[in-house]
């Protein structure tokens, strides 16, 4: 994560006003009424919370309204790839839909070059390699001892988009129908001819937390993105998500069907 970004700004304010009281994170925690991982969260930049529970904290900081100043930009602010990254990292569920390519988390190597390839058309092999490797990376969430719960619904013209090519298309359908084996990922696949449901407004993706407050998430150009925190916004997200994937095939017929596009067009 970069230090320039709105979540390491704010926690490095947050920390700044934690070591000018002299109190530990635990201490924050207690006269706050929240958890110690909260604090350290907020302060690396990788959790977020609610309005509320920023004024407690400021209030057992004595920053007088500072942190509550600069809230607004972290919680509606840009988030750089990095920062997505950490905020995958701690989520105990992510509900994903897409309709544009396959998401970062369930990308192969070739596919994830390839993309990054079409995204970043004037970059250097070596700036390539290095975003879609991040982007990999990405995916060793899944190899926590507690992964997170991960819902993932496909536009059927995914699944026939050939970035790559032939055989890069074959492998990254084929390791689709293998994630979908996998206890704690759901892959659903929307069909072309559905059209009940808000998904044609693009991509979105929503996050959950164990003890801070859940986030929508939007990709955006070059690597960056816009999130929020915002409770109306969030509930708003997950009502579109839960339409999206009432409207799409069952996991295991979906499963099918990604087989079925595999072996029609790419086999």
């Amino acid at each position: 994560m970069t230090e320039s970004s709105p979540a390491r700004i704010f926690g490095n304010l947050l920390r700044a006003f934690r070591d000018e009281a002299g109190l530990s994170q635990q201490e924050v925690a207690v006269r706050a009424l929240c958890s110690q991982p909260l604090i350290s969260g907020l302060e690396r930049g990788t959790k977020m919370t609610k309005r509320e529970q920023i004024d407690l904290i400021d209030q057992a900081l004595g920053a007088k309204g500072k942190l509550l100043t600069v809230w607004p930009i972290m919680a509606s602010g840009g988030a750089s790839a990095e920062r997505i990254a950490d905020l995958e990292a701690e989520a105990i569920a992510i509900h994903d839909w897409e309709n544009r390519v396959v998401s970062g988390l369930l990308q192969t190597p070739d596919y994830a070059r390839a993309v990054t390839r079409a995204g970043f058309a004037m970059a250097n092999p070596e700036k390539i390699d290095a975003i879609s490797g991040k982007r990999i990376k990405r995916q060793e969430i899944f190899s926590k001892m507690e992964p997170p719960l991960t819902w993932f619904v496909i536009d059927e013209c995914v699944l026939n988009r050939p970035y790559g090519g032939r055989d890069v298309m074959r492998d990254q359908l084929l390791k689709l129908e293998a994630l979908a084996e996998q206890p704690n990922i759901v892959i659903q696949v929307m069909e072309s001819s559905a059209t009940h449901h808000p998904g044609g407004e693009g991509p979105l993706r929503i996050m959950e937390y164990r003890d801070s407050a859940s986030i929508w998430y939007t990709d955006g150009w070059n690597e960056t993105g816009r999130v929020t925190e915002d409770r109306e916004e969030v509930a708003s997200a997950m009502t579109s998500f839960n339409l999206i994937r009432a409207c799409a095939l069952p996991p295991e017929h979906s499963k099918e069907f990604i087989s079925t596009v595999r072996s029609r067009r790419f086999e």
